[in-house]
């Protein structure tokens, strides 16, 4: 049986998994990522996570990485977030370097897509679009099992679409960004903005009186036990995110949007508003009709299993 390594980098954890062809894990290994201290000591953090992993079974090490990735020659293209030093690290040669072993590196947000679309709940359809609703928004775009990077490995940046052309400034600089006004943390701040006009309902219970401690699993909570200003704030973001995700929809023609992220954790009163919001005229019925939008169901290991598809697909299978 031949296997592959694939190690995700996150701000806290570096996590790696010792995957069969199936995408089942046969071998885990976990350790602080230490980000702060620098590309360096994270690079050689990882080569540690893949050491340990390493048997003679394996065929090859898949990465992914947060930050701009230029997958041909696996390297860093941009600062990554709590990252000193990380643009321009050459991750795969330093990998191949220290193990022998080919490696292959994507961002992140691609990995988790690659994942969902492989053994997920995008699993067997032809175009698959992932966005990841946390602090920001991220995403990814799946073709025919392949991860689509145009032409400057950029994509997708699905959170920076502009949803109002008059609308909040962004920290990238544009105007009106998706991520401003439908992530998780714009629906916890909308929901402050709204209890600090008028305190009260069980939001402000739930978090124990604290409306700063206010968070999208807080305000999900407190609409499904029917509170009535929870309600409100998530249908107006749930429309501004609907307006994104049916933008997606009618250029893309995907088979299926897996949303995944803290937001996505609200389910039904999360996906029930946004699919209500899309069929109210949000996306193209005839094009929406062929679509799925689902919530991602790998969690914590799309990662690692992301960047182990990143290695099969790099081996050719």
């Amino acid at each position: 049986m031949s296997t592959v390594i694939g190690i995700d980098l996150g701000g806290t954890n570096i996590q790696g998994a010792r995957v069969d062809g199936k995408g089942e894990i046969v071998a885990v290994n976990e350790i602080k990522a230490e980000v702060a201290e620098g590309g360096d000591a994270t690079m050689a953090r990882i080569i540690e996570v893949a050491k340990a992993l390493v048997d003679d079974t394996v065929a090859a090490i898949g990465v992914c990485s947060p930050g701009i990735i230029d997958p041909e020659n696996g390297v860093s293209m941009s600062e990554a977030v709590n990252i000193p030093g990380w643009d321009g690290m050459p991750i795969k040669a330093r990998i191949e370097e220290a193990t022998s072993l080919p490696a292959f590196v994507d961002n992140d947000a691609n990995a988790a897509a690659a994942a969902e679309a492989w053994i997920g709940a995008g699993r067997g359809e032809a175009v698959v679009l992932m966005l990841t609703l946390g602090t920001g928004i991220g995403g990814g775009a799946v073709v025919d099992g392949e991860v689509y990077h145009g032409k400057s490995n950029r994509v997708a940046e699905f959170g920076h679409i502009s949803i109002c052309h008059d609308g909040k400034k962004c920290g990238c600089g544009n105007t009106g960004c998706l991520e401003i006004y439908a992530s998780a943390n714009a629906l916890a701040m909308r929901a402050r903005e709204e209890l600090h006009e008028s305190p009260g309902g069980l939001m402000l219970g739930m978090a124990g009186g604290d409306i700063e401690s206010v968070d999208c699993k807080v305000v999900c909570d407190a609409a499904r036990e029917g509170d009535e200003l929870a309600a409100r704030v998530l249908d107006e973001i749930c429309a501004y995110l609907a307006c994104g995700v049916g933008s997606l929809i009618n250029a893309w023609n995907p088979s299926v949007v897996v949303m995944t992220g803290g937001m996505s954790l609200g389910g039904d009163v999360i996906f029930g508003r946004v699919q209500a919001e899309l069929e109210a005229g949000r996306a193209y019925p005839p094009i929406l009709a062929d679509c799925r939008v689902v919530p991602g169901v790998l969690g914590n290991k799309a990662g690692m299993l992301g960047a182990a598809k990143v290695a099969w697909s790099g081996l050719g299978r």
